[in-house]
Parts: C-alpha cells; structure tokens; sequence
C-alpha cells in the first residue's frame, strides 16, 4: 500500500514536523468530527451514550497522535484494521467512514497550511504527506469492510445458496418492493415450509425480525401446534397444483397477544422446486365486530323473551306473594303443632317468592335498558365511590381492595350505570379471589379512550372460551348469569367494548369508552 501512494521517509519525516505544530488543534477537530456524526440518525445509533462518545474523543486523539508519530509499519496497519473491524462490528456504514475521514484531512490540510504560511515548501510537503497517510487510512479501512463483505458472500454461499436464487429472482420482478408496501401478510416458503422472505407486515404482526424468521418453519411462526397438521395438509395440496380455500387461524406474539389472520395460499413460479407464497389478511378487528355484533342480536332477541317473561310472571307472583300474606296473618292467630309447620313452610315460600322476585327485576332490568344519562364525570372518583361502596365488604371477605393507577380522567358517561358496571366486576373479582387476595380498579386515558380495568389475582376463568357475556351463563351456585350481560350492555350503550384476560393468578376485565359523548 505505501508503494502504491508513493509513501517513503520523506513523507514519514514530514508528518513528524507537523505534529507537534497540529497536536494544538486535535481536541478542535475531534469535536467537530462527533459533531458532524450526531447529525446523522443511523450514524448516532451506533453510539450508547454521551459517555461512551467522550471516550471515543480522547481515542480519535490518540488516533491523529499515531497517525503523524508512525512508526507506519505493519502494527500500524494492523491497528487501523482492528478500528475498521470495529466499525464493522458496530454496523457504521462505509459512506460515514469516508465522510469522517474526509472532515480529518480538510482539518489537517489546514492546519498545515496554517502552520507552514511562510515556508512554502513545507507546507507543500507537509500536505503531500497528509494526503498520503490518509489514503493509507482509508485502503486500511477499506479492507476490513471488504473481509467483512467476503465473510458473508462466503457464508451465504455455503448455507443459503438455493435462498439466494430465489431472493434474486423476486428481486428481478421488483416483488420486494411491492412486498413491502402491502398491508398483507406476504411470506413465501420452500417445499419443506422454510421461510424465505417475510414483509414488514410481518414483523409488526409476530414481533419478530426478518433475520430472526428467516429459515424457520411456517408453522412455528405463524399458527399455533394444534394447527401444524392442517397447514402442512395444505401446504403439500397448493404445492401439488390444487386449489386451497381461504382459511383463518391465529397468530401468537411473544408476549401472548393474539390476532386472527385470513391466509390465501399460492404458488411462484422458480428456477427449482415452486414457492410457496401466503398472503394474510389481519382479521381481527372484523372478527370482535362479527362476535360483538352477533351478541348484540342475541342479547336483543333474549332482552325482548325476558321482558315477556317477566311482564307475565310478574301478576301472578304479586297475586301469589299477597295471598301468601294473608295465610301468614291468619296462622299468626292460630296455635298447634300443624299450624307451627305450616308457618314455617309459608315461611320457606314468602323467602322463595322474594328470591323469585328479584328474579324477575333482574330480567327486567336487563331486558328494559334504561337511556343513559350523559354527564361529565370524573372516573376516578366514579371508581373511588364504588371502592368505598364495596369497601366493608371487600374487608369481610378478607380481601384488599384498593385503587391502582388511578389518575383524573373526566369522561361523558352514565355515572350511574358506570358505578353498576365496576360494582358487578368488583364483586364478582373478590368472590372469585377470597381470602388472602387482592382486587384493584384501574383508571387511565389517552385523549380519545378511557380506560378502566378491574384486576384480580384469584385463580382464573375456567376457559376464555366461555360466553361469559351471554345472559344466563354464570360459573356460580345460585347465580343467574345476568350480571356480565348487563356490564356489556351498559359498556356498549356507551359505545365502549369491554375484553377479558385470565390466567391463574391474574384476571382483568379492561373497559375502554370514548371520553367524549
């Protein structure tokens, strides 16, 4: 390399004679050379920190020290290829790397200038020197991105050589940029199931990366185990030249969260074996709105059998319940042993028919929603008055009930039915948690939503496939399985939606309404 700049002792003795004379202005030219990388995004990512940035001032010191000191022999340049390595490493792009380089030599070029302003042919040879030391700065670094640039053609040479075919035939079609921009789920696979490209749909759906899901198995990315037959079925289907129909499944992300995707399954032409390519669609929005909505019909259709219902038993109950009175007072004024059982007997039917009463108002209470009154309110007291309601009671039971969380969000809400909806929740979540547990109420907001959430910590639902919000569903003895149906319905007059999520140890019904009426 020195060969080929011309770089002999000549040179190596004029940059000597500028060190000391540049060594004045090496802090000055450091700043500027950080300054000018922290302009960058992608450059001032690679940095951890304003401590780590100091560090690395002091380092490009050293750096010009050596650089017009020598000796430029081959620990030199094995020096400057471990700082090239480095960047490497790092991930600094080349184009930053010049750029830097560039900024030093106009630096020193001034200062050379600067230092030699009456001895021409100093300043002269001084430059020249410069000039060629920096060369040799940028072929040493230059070298290191070229074996890092070898090491993984070589790699991908040795282990993906099919995977780059078929990316480079994509590539000729322009299919990757159209990959990228689509909504969809766009991935293809090879005919044992390996992923080949993944878009950044994809990413954002399974939070993984495209160099984590590359060469991993379709089926353990996208569907859960009980799924993998089936998709491997049709995978060998679309493959063999059949038509597949449409089919949804799910996909779980690493943190548990789920969405419901609609997959198409086709073929790509390729140079060997076809491609598999699936393309998704997020359902999962349209699939809660076809649940939500077809709950709404049943809770309309059963609302209406209710109020019938109830309306019919109603009259005679009165009826019944007045001359259950009336036989009460008679056998007051009466004595003996037949008399005393046939008193308690009226007893147990005057309790059952109260029972049975409130029954009935709780039917008609679901079945005759009453018209919300919109007012602005303040959920987090709305949440402390039911915490105080419940409070006593929460103490007999031995649970702690407490607010979490809770900051003053002021909504247009039913204030009322609001504190039945968490009066219901709360209850139900300090039943389910017992002695020894803990129950809290959760109040936030976003600008637009207001969030709500009761959380327990008892043991769990059953299945979160139980139509817990469907009227007459109840896990409880003695329950009647309207108090959910109620909650969603008063959360849905709101236009607000109400989801569950349970585990054992951990159960929250999250409640979110809009904060404007």
């Amino acid at each position: 390399m020195k060969r080929y700049v011309r770089f002999d002792d000549a040179d190596g003795e004029a940059l000597r004679e500028l060190a000391p004379l540049a060594r004045p202005f090496f802090s000055r030219i450091a700043e500027e050379f950080y300054a000018r990388l922290h302009e960058h995004e992608q450059a001032r990512r690679v940095f951890a920190g304003p401590e780590q940035v100091e560090r690395l001032k002091g380092a490009l010191r050293q750096w010009m020290e050596l650089l017009l000191s020598g000796p430029w022999d081959a620990g030199y340049f094995e020096k400057r290829a471990r700082i090239g390595r480095a960047h490497v490493r790092i991930g600094l792009p080349q184009r930053y790397m010049f750029g830097a380089m560039n900024l030093i030599r106009s630096s020193l070029l001034d200062v050379a200038r600067e230092a030699f302003a009456g001895e021409r042919a100093l300043g002269e040879r001084a430059e020249r020197a410069v000039v060629k030391i920096l060369d040799l700065e940028l072929m040493a670094m230059f070298e290191t991105y070229a074996e890092a640039f070898v090491d993984k053609v070589q790699l991908l040479e040795r282990t993906q050589r099919q995977l780059l075919e078929q990316r480079l035939a994509l590539s000729e079609a322009r299919y990757e940029e159209i990959v990228e921009k689509a909504e969809a789920l766009i991935v293809t696979a090879d005919a044992e199931g390996r992923i080949l490209l993944f878009n950044r749909r994809c990413e954002m759906i399974t939070g993984l990366s495209r160099a984590q899901a590359e060469g991993r198995q379709f089926c353990e990315v996208f569907a859960p185990p009980e799924e993998w037959r089936l998709i491997i079925r049709r995978r060998a289907e679309v493959l063999a030249g059949l038509r597949v129909p449409a089919w949804e499944g799910l996909v779980r992300r690493a943190d548990g969260k789920e969405r419901r995707i609609r997959w198409h399954f086709t073929t790509l032409p390729s140079a060997a074996a076809p491609v598999l390519c699936a393309m998704g669609l997020d359902v999962s929005e349209e699939h809660d709105l076809a649940v939500r909505t077809r709950r709404a019909e049943r809770l309309a259709s059963l609302g209406t059998m209710a109020a019938g219902l109830a309306h019919e038993i109603r009259n005679p109950l009165n009826a019944a319940h007045l001359q259950l009175t009336l036989l009460q007072r008679r056998l007051g004024r009466r004595a003996g042993a037949d008399v005393e059982g046939a008193r308690d007997a009226a007893q147990i039917v005057s309790r059952e028919m109260r029972r049975l009463a409130a029954l009935v108002e709780e039917f008609l209470q679901f079945a005759r929603p009453q018209p919300l009154r919109i007012a602005r309110v303040d959920l987090r007291a709305t949440a402390v008055g039911v915490i105080q309601l419940l409070g006593p009671e929460a103490e007999g039971a031995g649970v702690d009930l407490a607010l979490e969380n809770g900051e003053h969000v002021p909504a247009d809400v039913d204030d009322e039915r609001l504190k039945q909806v968490l009066h219901n929740l709360v209850r139900n979540a300090i039943e389910a948690t017992g002695r020894g547990g803990r129950v809290r109420i959760a109040v936030a907001g976003d600008g637009e939503l207001a969030h709500l959430a009761v959380i327990d910590d008892g043991p769990g639902l059953p299945s979160l496939d139980a139509p817990i919000f469907e009227p007459f569903f109840t896990t409880k003895e003695g329950g009647t399985g309207l108090g959910l149906a109620i909650v969603h319905r008063i959360v849905t007059d709101h236009g607000g939606r109400i989801t569950v999520e349970s585990r054992p140890g951990r159960t929250v019904f999250a409640i979110a309404l809009p904060i404007a009426a």
